[in-house]
């Protein structure tokens, strides 16, 4: 299997160093809308070099498993947990794909992940994959593109990053550019845009309940006037699910 993120783990690895957005707001949005993972099997869905899921781990999970459809993620994941072992198991697995795990988890956590479906189809997918890993009353959570995320051009430059779209009202399924530098080095990936009724179509079809749009969150560590701006229409959204 190969993505458009093969050869990219060093890279994904530095952004959130590098891109402090991520670490001052998109992680502990994160964790807020999860409720918290202590003592519970995670599940990280598109976990690429294991960030988040140890994350997880370092925040009290009583177990974490991180799937990844790109062999290089995978494979700097496992690296990471060698040098550092937090316990976190690894395995190179399409998202979509998850009937082996089945039921297996109290929390799914999928960060991007379905902000990269190309059509309603895969969106649908994706989401049904996260139900299907989930015990009864489990939760999921999606940080995904804000269906309402600003186009006008260079607005997120000062957080090191610039989103690029093809008018300034989006449609379901557009392409959104992300293009950035981190590690000095540049990166452009291709993501697209879902509305929110379109987000909340196919976690209800996936079986879904209690569906949730939750706001951003900002560490106290972060500086409020630093991230005033982005506060005011961030590019990232967490969404939550849960399982009856």
């Amino acid at each position: 299997m190969t993505s458009q993120f093969d050869g990219m783990a060093a890279l994904h690895e530095r952004s959130i160093d590098e891109l402090p957005f991520r670490r001052h707001i998109e992680m502990p949005s994160v964790l807020a809308a999860s409720g918290g993972v202590e003592g519970r099997r995670v599940l990280d869905l598109g976990c690429g070099s294991g960030h988040y899921a140890r994350f997880f781990a370092r925040s009290g999970a009583g177990s974490v498993l991180g799937v990844d459809r790109s062999p290089g993620m995978i494979a700097h994941a496992r690296h990471r947990e060698e040098v550092e072992p937090l316990g976190v198991r690894y395995r190179v697995h399409d998202a979509q794909a998850t009937e082996a795990l089945a039921g297996a988890f109290d929390l799914a956590v999928a960060v991007y992940a379905l902000s990269y479906a190309a059509t309603p189809a895969a969106l649908a997918r994706l989401c049904a994959a996260a139900r299907a890993t989930l015990a009864p009353g489990g939760c999921f959570v999606a940080a995904t593109l804000n269906p309402d995320f600003a186009t006008v051009p260079h607005y997120y430059r000062p957080y090191g990053f610039d989103l690029t779209v093809a008018g300034p009202h989006p449609r379901d399924g557009d392409p959104v550019g992300l293009h950035g530098r981190a590690a000095e080095e540049n990166f452009q990936v291709t993501a697209y845009y879902w509305s929110r009724e379109a987000h909340e179509r196919a976690l209800a079809e996936a079986g879904f309940t209690d569906i949730a749009w939750q706001p951003p969150r900002t560490a106290a560590s972060g500086s409020a006037s630093l991230f005033a701006r982005y506060l005011a229409a961030p590019h990232v959204l967490a969404v939550s699910a849960r399982v009856r």
